[in-house]
């Protein structure tokens, strides 16, 4: 019997890449070091996977090329995906802006709030980061970022030396300012030190809006994308092992508590500190990119369960030191409001790569190990620590992986990415 493919951590690049394989006829071994699958994002008691979905693609791609159309399956649980309410900003000065992502609707709100030109400068910006989005796409989302691929033409075309908070500055306008930089802080880094890239995010929620889940016509937590997806494994045949630490990682095989076992290729999705660890001399290579590397910034989460019962609601109260995001979700019991304080962040390997300039990016692990046939994907790729970025990034490496045994190209076409 052909060896295994193993994928290593049952983080959402894991679960999408062993979903995948799975599909393209591979047998897969996912193990998983925890008690159960989905990383940081699979707590149950809080929404630690935000409630409003700004890029449902990769979903959508993810379902189909694992057995079934992402609605057909939503369906089929009685769940659906319906328009998000815009969030509301809370400013230090006491204002309030409800921002809609819509384009149009977005030029009015701005329009009667600040006036025209303000609204013309953002409507500006919005459509240069579109430009910068078609950038970006094969550069670790659609395609593989190798070293090389970041000619000198590229880079320049996305002003590498340009910050986030340059970016801020530019609008001069202190509350679109902050919008801005909150996309830096909810990274898990400093807008002065995040490439002003990075803030395609709000380019990205504007073209394929704001989304939420719906169970039974009651509001669903997102996280309820991983129940089903967990059961896609099964139905793939994914043999997933629980609490099964993998201590090493060598050539075609990987160690357990109960010793190696073969494979015909790894996908390792832990985050490259934990895997300089367990590749060891191995892959030397990624102990020399790490070594300046740091954690991001990850947020303290909490949770509390108000009495009364409201709609689902996203509110980003804006402080110099980062913003606090609540999101406020129905439930059964009362309204389960979630604070995501990036005022109190905390280094956490499994929240992604702190940005410290441009460079970080060529630091952030390749698809490509220092491993034969060992392919890495987790929210350090880079793609970027997005939810939606580690669908891509586990998708990319099964295409490389498959690519390696099979010889075929099974990369979807862009319509796949439409939202």
């Amino acid at each position: 019997m052909t060896d295994p493919i193993v994928v290593v951590g049952g983080s959402l690049a894991g679960m999408a890449a062993a979903a995948r394989l799975a599909k393209a006829r591979h047998r897969v071994l996912l193990l998983e070091e925890t008690g159960r699958l989905g990383g940081r994002w699979a707590d149950t008691e809080a929404d630690v996977l935000p409630p409003v979905l700004t890029f449902p693609a990769p979903w959508r791609d993810l379902f189909k090329k694992s057995g079934r159309a992402f609605d057909a399956e939503l369906g089929r649980h009685d769940v659906g995906l319906i328009a998000a309410p815009p969030a509301v900003h809370h400013f230090a000065d006491g204002a309030t802006l409800t921002l809609p992502s819509d384009r149009g609707q977005q030029w009015t709100t701005l329009s009667q709030a600040y006036g025209e030109s303000t609204a013309k400068s953002w409507q500006a910006l919005l459509d240069d980061l579109d430009d910068t989005w078609q950038r970006l796409r094969p550069l670790g989302l659609e395609g593989e970022f190798t070293d090389d691929a970041l000619t000198w033409r590229r880079r320049a075309g996305l002003h590498p030396r340009v910050s986030v908070e340059d970016v801020a500055r530019r609008l001069n306008h202190p509350h679109l300012g902050e919008i801005v930089r909150s996309v830096a802080w909810r990274l898990g880094s400093q807008p002065r030190l995040t490439p002003g890239w990075c803030a395609v995010r709000l380019s990205v929620e504007r073209t394929f809006g704001r989304w939420r889940l719906v169970e039974q016509e009651q509001p669903a937590p997102t996280v309820r994308l991983l129940d089903l997806l967990t059961e896609r494994l099964a139905t793939r045949g994914v043999e997933v092992h629980l609490e099964s630490p993998v201590t090493a990682i060598e050539p075609y095989r990987v160690r357990t508590r109960r010793g190696w076992v073969a494979s015909s290729a790894t996908v390792c999705t832990v985050n490259p500190w934990s895997y300089a660890t367990l590749a060891d001399r191995s892959d030397r290579e990624m102990a020399r990119r790490i070594r300046w590397s740091k954690p991001a910034m990850a947020p303290s989460i909490s949770a509390r369960l108000l009495p009364d019962s409201s709609e689902v609601s996203e509110a980003i109260t804006h402080t110099p030191g980062g913003p606090i995001v609540e999101y406020h979700r129905p439930t059964s019991s009362g309204t389960l409001v979630t604070t995501h304080d990036h005022r109190q962040g905390r280094p956490d390997p499994s929240f992604g790569t702190q940005w410290h300039g441009w460079r970080t990016w060529l630091r952030m692990p390749p698809l490509r190990s220092g491993i034969p046939m060992t392919f890495l994907a987790s929210a350090s790729s880079r793609g970027g620590n997005d939810p939606w970025a580690q669908l891509l990034s586990g998708a990319l490496a099964t295409y490389l992986a498959h690519e390696h045994l099979a010889g075929a190209d099974i990369r979807p076409t862009n319509k796949a990415y439409r939202g």
